[in-house]
């Protein structure tokens, strides 16, 4: 008992340390703008863009999961409903910090504000910024009304449907955003928003079998359950990434040069790689399945390519210069996150395991309904 309260002493100064990197990275943001990121007028999205799409999608994928029990009756998923649903909070919350912070100075945080009283309703941007807020509190009420026992009374139902929508929501908003861009047909268009809805019921999934294994619940069928998902939504994303691959290489068109570009990157391989075809293996062969801790090893896997997938998505249609800004470029220029950029992941993930391993600590979060 001992060693475990010193184990968890030493994850949470870790988790600390992290934080507190993050915030020293935000300050210098916050004061000195956008002038410490290393982003261009051609590579105007970069690493903390990348982390808001990954926390943010993985989140939607926590909410739908979190769902499934109360609002479509899968009642032998209750086990992990709660947790799911603060893991979702905690990351959406760091996901809209990864964006905030994305935006530079604090003068052009705080003009965010402005937002709400002078409405586009055309924009999808502008509805992203005004829901995200809903999505935020009805994600915690809901999460609320599940530590309070109430998970089906005083509008439970109601909330997590409004969660759930809001969730759905948010990767249709940004398949419109990346989508409607027609000078970037990299970015994929239509299908935008199914790579999204596929990628964050994947990630959310790796996420929730993470947590659940290092919690010590990860012997039962529900564990295997959710590995089967993983498996299922591993092998659809892969499935629509080979559809980007066959469009790319098909096409004439010239603004697929930078998803070509990008093919020999990093991101790229990692995104193929170790967050689809690695960890799908892993999951489809019985004999691999098996082995003690192979399917959190997988889930890892799946994360760090989800994360590298964002990245390289973003890239992929702006590393090309477009316009006014081709005159004296190269016709495709690098991209290397500064460590300001660094330090925004390191706050975003210090804070959302600090708030879900502080949750696992003090609040019952394998709590069902009676």
């Amino acid at each position: 008992m001992s060693n475990s309260k010193s184990l968890f002493n030493m994850w949470l100064v870790l988790l600390a340390a992290l934080v507190v990197a993050g915030v020293i990275n935000a300050i210098l943001v916050l004061s000195q703008g956008l002038g410490s990121y290393n982003q261009s007028d051609v590579v105007f999205w970069g690493l903390p863009m990348a982390g808001y799409l990954f926390f943010g999608l993985t989140a939607a994928g926590l909410t739908f999961l979190s769902s499934l029990p109360s609002v479509f009756g899968l009642k032998h998923l209750y086990p992990i409903a709660k947790r799911s649903s603060l893991l979702a909070f905690a990351m959406l919350l760091t996901g809209l910090l990864c964006k905030g912070l994305d935006l530079g100075p604090l003068s052009t945080v705080t003009n965010l504000g402005w937002v709400f009283f002078s409405p586009n309703l055309s924009s999808p941007i502008w509805w992203m910024a005004v829901l995200y807020g809903f999505y935020l509190l009805l994600v915690l009420s809901k999460f609320w009304k599940m530590h309070k026992g109430q998970w089906h009374e005083g509008g439970a139902f109601q909330m997590a449907i409004g969660a759930l929508f809001l969730s759905v929501f948010s990767f249709v908003a940004l398949s419109l955003v990346f989508g409607t861009v027609v000078a970037r047909p990299a970015w994929l268009g239509a299908s935008m928003g199914l790579t999204f809805l596929v990628t964050a019921l994947a990630s959310g999934l790796a996420a929730l079998l993470l947590v659940t294994y290092f919690q010590g619940d990860n012997g039962g069928s529900l564990f295997d359950d959710l590995a089967t998902y993983l498996k299922y939504a591993l092998a659809v994303s892969l499935i629509i990434f080979l559809f980007r691959l066959i469009v790319a290489y098909s096409t004439d068109m010239s603004g697929f040069d930078g998803f070509l570009g990008m093919s020999g990157s990093l991101s790229f391989n990692l995104e193929l790689w170790i967050g689809m075809v690695i960890p799908l293996i892993m999951l489809a062969f019985e004999s691999i399945r098996k082995i003690k801790g192979s399917k959190a090893l997988a889930s890892l896997l799946v994360l760090v390519g989800m994360f590298a997938g964002r990245l390289e998505q973003l890239l992929s249609a702006n590393v090309i210069p477009m316009g006014v800004q081709a005159e004296g470029q190269a016709h495709m220029v690098s991209y290397m996150p500064s460590l300001t950029e660094w330090g925004v992941i390191a706050l975003a993930l210090g804070l959302s395991l600090g708030i879900y391993s502080l949750a696992v600590r003090y609040l019952d979060l394998d709590a069902i309904p009676q």
